[in-house]
């Protein structure tokens, strides 16, 4: 239960993703529902409870991982209605306006801090971005910074109109990138495993696009892998 990625009900992206990619396979797919938590992964993925865990970070430690299916950028949101438009942290209008953050640690909280603005920060979350999203369009927050990835699909569903901008530019000096790479984590030493997903990420990269555009991700541009001449 966790919107926009994943549901029971089948309603997040990363459940239709997972679809398409297991008929690119030809295999019968089946769901493991648990809670998102450090467990996760050594009680479930690594017993063999389930082969691969949807939507991890690219390079995830303790993992292997396929290609990246998608990028996406952390954002700036702000109600449409405000005379302002935010997307860098040097803006020199950031200083004077309560700032509601992703992660009290992570890149976007070091960015703020680093340039003062620690006390503007009013909210963290940690978890949870549609709270983020919520009090922007409630006013609570001038602007909320968090990852696009869930921040989008909250915004275009929220009471009132919303801008969702990516961060300019995308590295933080000096080499710290304000966008993740999302793929498909296995378990270590599954290599045939990893190059059966990653030709079946390639051959359905448009139909992966096309399911993240409906649930409103921003995304940044991501070479498509490119098949073999044997098709591979």
């Amino acid at each position: 239960d966790r919107m926009p990625f994943s549901r029971q009900d089948m309603g997040g992206f990363e459940n239709k993703i997972a679809v398409l990619l297991a008929k690119e396979l030809g295999a019968q797919l089946t769901f493991e529902w648990v809670p998102q938590n450090k467990e996760m992964l050594t009680d479930n993925l690594r017993v063999g409870k389930c082969d691969v865990v949807m939507g991890v970070q690219d390079g995830q430690a303790t993992l292997m991982s396929t290609i990246a299916y998608y990028r996406s950028p952390y954002v700036f949101v702000q109600r449409a209605d405000k005379p302002f438009r935010v997307n860098m942290f040097d803006d020199p209008l950031l200083p004077t306006l309560r700032i509601g953050v992703q992660d009290s640690i992570g890149p976007t909280h070091d960015a703020v801090r680093v340039r003062g603005m620690g006390a503007n920060i009013l909210e963290f979350y940690d978890f949870d971005l549609r709270q983020g999203v919520a009090e922007v369009a409630a006013d609570k927050v001038d602007v909320a910074i968090l990852w696009g990835g869930a921040a989008g699909y909250y915004a275009a569903n929220a009471p009132v109109p919303l801008v969702v901008l990516p961060i300019e530019p995308e590295f933080e000096p000096p080499f710290t990138p304000m966008f993740v790479n999302i793929a498909v984590g296995l378990r270590r030493g599954e290599e045939e495993f990893q190059q059966m997903l990653d030709f079946a990420i390639a051959r359905q990269w448009e139909a992966i696009n096309k399911v993240l555009e409906e649930y409103h991700v921003p995304i940044m541009p991501l070479q498509q892998p490119l098949l073999t001449v044997e098709g591979r």
